[in-house]
């Protein structure tokens, strides 16, 4: 890339080709107002703010979107361009309704801002004062179009970075509006709140139903950086706290890798409202739940696990850990069950589906899962298979991943789902089997991949000849699906350069190692082994239990709470789950001790005998590891609700 030089007011600066003079300004510190630019957003040139004088030019240009040539002499601050966009600045704000004393953004608001900047105490036209709709029936957000100024950040946002497209311009005129889909309101669109258009927002148009009023620039709040370890993806995240109490959550830059953010790291722990734990309990002769110190607790609960250990041996206490705990969390929990108490009989409320994975694995002569693909691999995909996941439900970045691949790199998108299409406006090919018939589905994919693609290495020769005898016809009409879609599929996979194969929730919970192990295959046949596979693992640190080995490698301790069961104790690590699955309350309700460690109550906690409270993510530092096998560390966003306890 060849370097040009500029003379921009009376200075030489020098840029690269194919930079904009607004680009060259911003690198050279060469301030210009700006309202509809957001860096890393294409740009629109809608505002009109960023005009500066190019000599040889009849008129004004927009900077941003004005290509740099070597040699050109710019003027950036003349009293024409500063009477220009006081003129523009005026236009805005008498086409809309800002009034800046209540509204959401005040003292935090790009147009406010600039309306400072040039002393804007009057104007000199007339006020339309429309009267525009305010949409909050979204479960997050809030659009007042009466404070949107069109510039098109959030539409740009939305397509280019989440990249679902949910807003776009509607209507002509004055009565043009930012719209969501076909003119629907955004809580019933095809919105995923992600929230990026807020971020993006330079006005109050797009707010927050949560923190709104909260806090003031010029108060005292602190920022701190953290990892969100929500979902499992890791993302990057900045919290707002004022008196130990979190504002806001947002993304320190939205361009960045893993930054985007979704509804459950940027709204769920702010709009969280189950009641939180945070002394001990302990159930008394009338069984409630009554507080006590934590050292009676602890007592109560180490004195009986002891006690029916001596009775009935180590074998008669089992425990079970959320994978949503941190690293040190989960260590602390596996050395007191293990090493104290003697018990091997521990696991994760998803051990299944490890089990599920090392089996699958196995049978398919792969890696193990810490060699799959990381999160980022997505995006320079060129074909996508996605197999019994949704991954707006349970990883929101992950499916804005998949999109971007889709929109940037042209990607074909391949679901294979009896039950639904996440994806169904941007799919090539949707194979739906009749219900959980995924095996010859995934069989005779792999044999058509096979005939269509030159297959390298021992390992891909080996899947295409335990696939040899399959029918391919004969496989699509078993499973319901049409063999002219399935080829279709095949051929698109087998003419990709970077395939990438992502399966989640709905595969694992068939429990079928060989309709996992084909998945596996599928991905092995495309690529190598590493770099084609990503799964959509149910907690946001089950890499790190399983690789812990907390985790039971042979069954799950679940199982244990039959009619004819010698386990009398329970140990529950639950964390932040919020637990109400009857069938285990149900088993644990026969049981002569449940202890149980929690941040939340629910319907676990309320049968249990002893409740220890249990820091949540945002109130510790902790380590965990991603679904792609990074390991992340947080830190401690506020000061921790545990510890307020009667004589403790």
């Amino acid at each position: 890339m060849s370097t040009i030089t500029l003379t921009i007011d009376g200075q030489q600066v020098s840029g690269n080709e194919g930079d904009t003079i607004l680009d060259i300004c911003n690198a050279s510190g060469i301030d210009i107002p700006t309202l509809c630019h957001f860096q890393g957003l294409s740009n629109s040139g809608a505002c009109r703010l960023c005009v500066v004088e190019v000599e040889k030019e009849r008129k004004p240009v927009p900077s941003c979107m004005y290509p740099a040539r070597d040699g050109l002499v710019v003027h950036t601050n003349t009293e024409k361009l500063e009477k220009y966009r006081r003129l523009i600045l005026e236009l805005l704000f008498t086409e809309r309704n800002h009034p800046c004393a209540y509204c959401v953004a005040s003292g935090n608001c790009e147009l406010q801002n600039l309306a400072y900047r040039y002393q804007m105490d009057n104007v000199r036209y007339s006020y339309s004062y429309p009267n525009l709709k305010v949409d909050a029936v979204s479960d997050y957000l809030v659009i007042d179009h009466n404070r949107c100024v069109l510039c098109g950040r959030c539409i740009r946002m939305c397509d280019e970075i989440a990249g679902i497209h949910t807003l776009d311009f509607g209507n002509r005129g004055w009565k043009n509006t930012i719209c969501a889909d076909l003119n629907k309101s955004l809580g019933e669109s095809s919105c995923i709140s992600c929230g990026a258009c807020l971020q993006a927002c330079p006005t109050g148009a797009i707010s927050s139903k949560f923190g709104v009023y909260q806090v003031k620039p010029h108060e005292e709040y602190d920022t701190v950086r953290s990892i969100c370890p929500v979902c499992g993806v890791g993302c990057e995240i900045e919290a707002t706290v004022k008196e130990n109490r979190i504002v806001k959550i947002e993304s320190p830059d939205l361009m960045a890798e893993r930054g985007i953010l979704c509804y459950k790291g940027r709204f769920s722990e702010v709009a969280r409202d189950h009641s939180r734990i945070s002394s001990p309990l302990i159930k008394d002769e009338n069984g409630n739940l009554t507080q006590c110190s934590l050292a009676d607790a602890s007592e109560a609960a180490n004195s009986r696990m002891k006690a029916i250990k001596q009775r009935y041996g180590a074998s008669s206490i089992i425990g079970l850990a959320s994978s949503q705990a941190s690293d040190e969390t989960l260590e602390r929990f596996n050395a007191m069950l293990r090493d104290s108490i003697g018990t091997d009989l521990i696991d994760t409320f998803d051990g299944d589906d490890y089990r599920l994975i090392m089996k699958a694995h196995a049978a398919a002569g792969s890696t193990s899962p810490d060699q799959e693909s990381t999160l980022e691999d997505i995006t320079r995909a060129d074909c996508i298979v996605i197999a019994g996941a949704d991954p707006f439900e349970t990883n929101p970045v992950v499916g804005s991943y998949i999109l971007r691949a889709v929109k940037h790199n042209n990607a074909s998108l391949i679901v294979i789902d009896s039950e639904k299409n996440p994806f169904s406006f941007n799919t090539s090919v949707w194979l739906k089997p009749q219900k959980n018939r995924y095996k010859p589905v995934l069989n005779a994919l792999l044999k058509a991949i096979a005939d269509n693609r030159e297959l390298k290495g021992a390992q891909q020769k080996k899947i295409a000849t335990s696939v040899e005898e399959v029918d391919i016809a004969r496989s699509a009409k078993d499973a319901g699906i049409e063999s002219t879609e399935l080829n279709k599929a095949a051929l698109l996979i087998a003419q990709s350069t970077h395939p990438m194969v992502i399966y989640g929730e709905r595969i694992l919970s068939l429990q079928a190692p060989d309709v996992l192990a084909s998945i596996i295959n599928l991905a092995g046949i495309c690529g190598d082994k590493k770099g084609t596979i990503v799964s959509l693992k149910r907690h946001g640190n089950s890499m790190g239990a399983w690789k812990m080995g907390i985790a039971h490698p042979e069954q799950s301790v679940i199982s244990y709470l039959g009619n004819k069961s010698s386990v009398k104790v329970a140990y529950i690590l639950l964390a932040e789950e919020y637990c109400d699955n009857a069938d285990l309350i149900d088993g644990l309700k026969k049981l002569d001790c449940v202890i149980v460690e929690a941040s939340y109550q629910s319907p676990l906690t309320a049968i249990a005998h002893i409740v220890l409270p249990c820091p949540t993510w945002m109130e510790s530092s902790g380590t965990y590891t991603t679904l792609d096998n990074i390991t992340k560390v947080t830190s401690p966003i506020i000061r921790s609700a545990v510890g307020a306890t009667p004589g403790g």
